[in-house]
């Protein structure tokens, strides 16, 4: 009993360290340095909403952040270092610009940073349909939606939208997942009212920012993304960026 009693306080004296150890961690900085192929983006901490057991996984991994050592190597595994996991983040409203600010009532905005981001699985294969006209998608129109800086992909046997960062050459599907700019769903198949859109905003070579939109927040698309291009153009870092190094070739999705 005596013995059970002392390893149940050595235990509990450890993970006393290890989690005064995080936090120290959390002072250090004030950002996270991701790497995302060949490049390091240093994300303020104050917008990473990272906390939690898999945060707390991921730092004693060493994996939250490349100037970190990991405490314990064996966790690398279980926290899957190596994977392309989604850093979920809150960027204040006030950091978008003010028209940004007043559409999100002052609410920061969710956005996923992923650092080498790949469609969902069973979006390209309804991409491809998309663009080849076949099914529902019979009739379907590509429409430059100049002040998106995008294309979208409808037609009128389906509430699902489609967006491109360019027009497709060759309609194969490796080409059609690297323009993948998100999908929309819409209602009202006769017109944009109720339209939910989720965006995703390449920012480098590999790492890309996936964000939703809903009808109240849509109508202004034009100013949050802009606000989002300026917030995630400082982040990158050339002086931790390491030239040559392989990029991430898929993402593991919640």
């Amino acid at each position: 009993m005596r013995r059970a009693l002392l390893i149940w306080c050595a235990f509990g004296a450890s993970v006393i360290g290890l989690k005064a150890y995080l936090d120290r961690t959390v002072l250090k900085y004030p950002d996270v340095a991701v790497r995302a192929g060949s490049e390091v983006y240093l994300i303020p901490r104050r917008m990473v909403d990272g906390d939690g057991w898999r945060a707390d996984l991921m730092r004693l991994a060493g994996c939250w952040d490349v100037r970190e050592a990991g405490v314990i190597s064996a966790a690398s595994h279980m926290a899957n270092c190596n994977g392309t996991r989604a850093l979920p983040l809150k960027i204040p409203a006030k950091d978008l610009g003010p028209d940004a600010e007043i559409t999100l009532q002052q609410k920061p905005l969710p956005v996923l940073f992923w650092r080498a981001y790949a469609p969902p699985d069973d979006h390209v294969p309804q991409l491809v349909d998309a663009w080849a006209g076949r099914g529902s998608w019979a009739g379907r129109k590509l429409i430059l939606r100049a002040d998106w800086q995008l294309f979208r992909i409808e037609a009128p046997g389906t509430p699902w939208v489609y967006l491109l960062t360019r027009e497709p050459e060759t309609g194969k599907a490796e080409e059609l997942a690297s323009l993948y700019a998100g999908r929309c769903y819409r209602p009202e198949q006769m017109s944009d009212i109720g339209i939910n859109c989720d965006f995703v905003l390449p920012i480098g070579a590999n790492a890309a920012i996936e964000y939703s939109l809903g009808p109240d927040e849509i109508v202004s698309m034009v100013p949050l993304r802009e606000g989002v291009v300026s917030v995630t153009s400082s982040w990158r870092n050339p002086a931790l960026s390491r030239p040559g190094a392989p990029a991430v070739a898929q993402n593991y999705r919640r």
